[in-house]
Formats: C-alpha cells, sequence, structure tokens
C-alpha cells in the first residue's frame, strides 16, 4: 500500500513520491531514473562497511554458486556465533531469527516460559519493532488501562504490558515496588534509534539491572542497531539477561538473534519446550556475510575510531551551517546521527514537541535535489559507513551551504 513495503520509505512526512532504487555502491544510491544520491541510509543501520563492499561481493558471487539455501544447518551459523559470542562473552548462546521484530517477540517468549509470568514492560520511545503488545502509546503506566498506537491491536493484546518514562529512575522503582513480583521482563534501547538516539543515562541502565535483579526480571537489551555500531559488541558495559541484536551481523542480508546464558537458551526447542522455528533462521547467505563483514571490521586497525572520526568531521560541517542555520542541530553516537530544527537540543522525549518540522522538510527537499539522502523524518537515525570519506564529506559541505542560502526562516 502507498507504493512501498514499509512506511519510512513512503516519505509521508515530506510529500514526495517513493524513491524507487536501481543500484547502490559505498556511499551513493542510484534510483530507476538515473538519479544518484550521495545516501545517509545505509540500509538503515545494516551496512557499515559501504554497499558492494568489494571484498564481500567477491565472496558471495564465490559462495552462492554453492547453493541460495539448504534447508539445513550451516558452518556459517557456527562461524558467526563464534565472532558474536566473543564480543558478547557474558552470553553462552545464540539464536538467529530473521528480523529484528522476531529476536525481540523470541525474547520476550522466552522471558515469560523462564519466569511463568506475563507482564512486560518497555519504555516511552522505545520502538522494537510491530509486535501487537508493544505497540502502545507512551505514557501507560498501569496495566489493564494502555491505548494501542496501532490500528489492529485490541486491547486485550497489550492488557499486559505498560511504557514508563525513560530515563525516569523514581517512576521505575516506585512501579517495580508495586508490580516487581509479576513482572516478566523489562526491554529498553540503550539509545533510542527510532527516537533521535536519546541515550539511556548509565545511572538508569545500573538502577535497571539492580531492581530487575532484585525481583527476578529479565532485563532484555535492544541492541539490533547499536549492536557491532557503536563498538565490536555492545553499546554499553551493563550486562542484561537477554540481548537482541540485528542490522550489522548480516551485513545487508535479513538477520536478527538472540543471545543469552546457556541455562536461559536451553529452555527453547529443541532441547526444551518453548517453541521458536523459521524456515530461514540463520540462513546461509545472511551467516556468510555477516561472519566476512565482522572478520573486516576486525582486520582494519581501528575501525570504530575512524568510523567515529569521520562523522565527528560531519558534526563539524553542520555546527559549522549553524551560522546560517541557527536552529539546525545534530545528535549523534559513534557513525549514527539525526539531524532536525529546534531552538535546543533534543536530549529528552519532551524535547521532540519543540522539533520544526516545517523547516525540516524545507531542508530535506533542496537536500535531495542536491543529491543528499537522508532519513525522511527528523526522529529517525541516519548511518554513516566506512565508505563516506573526508572527500565525499567535503563534498555534502559544499552542497550543504549551497543549500543554506537558499532555506529562508
Amino acid at each position: 500500500m502507498g507504493g512501498v513495503n514499509a512506511p519510512i520509505r513512503a516519505f509521508s512526512l515530506i510529500g514526495i513520491t517513493p524513491i524507487y532504487i536501481s543500484s547502490s555502491v559505498g556511499p551513493y544510491l542510484t534510483n530507476i531514473d538515473n538519479k544518484t544520491y550521495i545516501s545517509f541510509l545505509s540500509g538503515w543501520g545494516s551496512i557499515i562497511l559501504g554497499d558492494a563492499y568489494p571484498e564481500i561481493v567477491n565472496n558471495l558471487k564465490k559462495q552462492i554458486e554453492k547453493g541460495i539455501y539448504y534447508g539445513l544447518s550451516n558452518e556459517y551459523e557456527y562461524l558467526l556465533s563464534e565472532l558474536i559470542l566473543e564480543a558478547f562473552n557474558f552470553h553462552d548462546m545464540i539464536r538467529y531469527t530473521n528480523s529484528g521484530t522476531e529476536a525481540n517477540m523470541l525474547a520476550i517468549r522466552l522471558a515469560k516460559a523462564i519466569t511463568g509470568r506475563n507482564k512486560i514492560i518497555k519504555f516511552d520511545g522505545g520502538y522494537h519493532g510491530s509486535i501487537d503488545y508493544l505497540l502502545i502509546e507512551n505514557g501507560s503506566k498501569e496495566f489493564g488501562e494502555q491505548i494501542p498506537s496501532s490500528a489492529g491491536v485490541s486491547k486485550r493484546l497489550i492488557k499486559d504490558t505498560v511504557s514508563l518514562p525513560y530515563n525516569d529512575i523514581e517512576v521505575l522503582t516506585e512501579f517495580l515496588n508495586k508490580y516487581g513480583q509479576e513482572i516478566a521482563a523489562i526491554i529498553i534501547e540503550p539509545i533510542q534509534t527510532s527516537n533521535m538516539l536519546i541515550k539511556a543515562t548509565e545511572e538508569f541502565l545500573l538502577k535497571l539491572r539492580e531492581l530487575t535483579q532484585k525481583y527476578s526480571i529479565i532485563l532484555i537489551f535492544d541492541e539490533v542497531s547499536t549492536a557491532f555500531r557503536i563498538r565490536y559488541g555492545s553499546c554499553t558495559n551493563i550486562k542484561p539477561d537477554i540481548t537482541v541484536i540485528g542490522k550489522v551481523i548480516g551485513g545487508g542480508f535479513p538477520i536478527a538473534a538472540i543471545l543469552s546464558k546457556k541455562e536461559f537458551m536451553e529452555v527453547m526447542a529443541p532441547i526444551g519446550s518453548m517453541y521458536h522455528s523459521g524456515i530461514f533462521t540463520g540462513h546461509p547467505i545472511s551467516t556468510f556475510t555477516g561472519y566476512h563483514v565482522l572478520n573486516i571490521i576486525k582486520s582494519i586497525d581501528n575501525f570504530y575510531q575512524k568510523l567515529e572520526k569521520q562523522t565527528l568531521y560531519f558534526v563539524n560541517i553542520i555546527n559549522q551551517l549553524k551560522e546560517k542555520l541557527p536552529t539546525l542541530n545534530i545528535n549523534y553516537a559513534n557513525s549514527m546521527f539525526s539531524l532536525y530544527f529546534a531552538n535546543k537540543k533534543v536530549e529528552s522525549i519532551e524535547d521532540i514537541n519543540e522539533l520544526d518540522i516545517m523547516t525540516f522538510i524545507d531542508f530535506y527537499k533542496l537536500a535531495l535535489e542536491e543529491g543528499i539522502l537522508f532519513a525522511p523524518h527528523p526522529t529517525e537515525t541516519n548511518y554513516l559507513n566506512f565508505s563516506h570519506d573526508n572527500k565525499i564529506l567535503d563534498l555534502i559541505s559544499e552542497k550543504l551551504n549551497k543549500l543554506a542560502n537558499n532555506l529562508t526562516f
């Protein structure tokens, strides 16, 4: 519907026709009308080296000749798992899925199976995929009083879920003192990647870890976007019971996974009684590509420092534009950034109400005319990849300065 298979591709906020892409190389996308853009989508974070990275493409050509899909286990499920569990060394086992949504759903099901409880806590502004019982409005602080955030979600499905304020230790503590013994799981993004890159404070995460241990609640970190994106492994030193990862570990192919300790993971079939399966889970092309992507990252000295240096170079370009565009702001975390217009930095969910949406739309359309493709909504995350070098960023700077002269307030 709307000519797209995911709402963000519709450019609904911007009010333009969806863009259909014919090819992607490095940071460049070319549409079906042969117009080329310098893109900051990077496969919505799944591309970290640059698209069509030569070593990956050459290896893939050879691998595909061995077959597309076997229907049984393959060696790269094991090899990729070794790399992931080496990075997440506080976990013992891994189970693959096909998407972040499926992985989060599986993590919550596992938490319910482990605890024998049904109630779930998420946080305002957090997005964990299109799972019925997580699609609730912000601020639903009592079980049974939630409002669905999507049509087609019945109140029966969300009666056991609440959404608490992000980074509010007082509300969290009070709520768990009341309901702690009934909660199966708490799921949180340490960095909200669909919400301006607002970060959980270390104090909040530490308190969350303390309280979940006190009440025997399974703590789930949703790192679908941040795992292997901020640094090699987790974006935080705080250790949850279950970690959900995705995107980078497939190098642009569909994949996600959950990680946990052996005792918990063996609750799942075929060893335990909690069922999970999927025809394409651990797909040989996804695991093969992910294995090679992670190995290439490991082979490049100071990979994440270099990637962050490029981001800081870009941040400096944006900050210099503030002379012409005083309300232009940028939030960033290593190679992820969010561009927006507001009179102050967005640091909380409340601040999002201050966004100047109309100026963002004008800016976006002008950037598109200049051949620059950003995420088509200010709350969505943009991603640099390793192919965004200084030469490309200088070209971006030139184009944005030209754009700024045409944007009036």
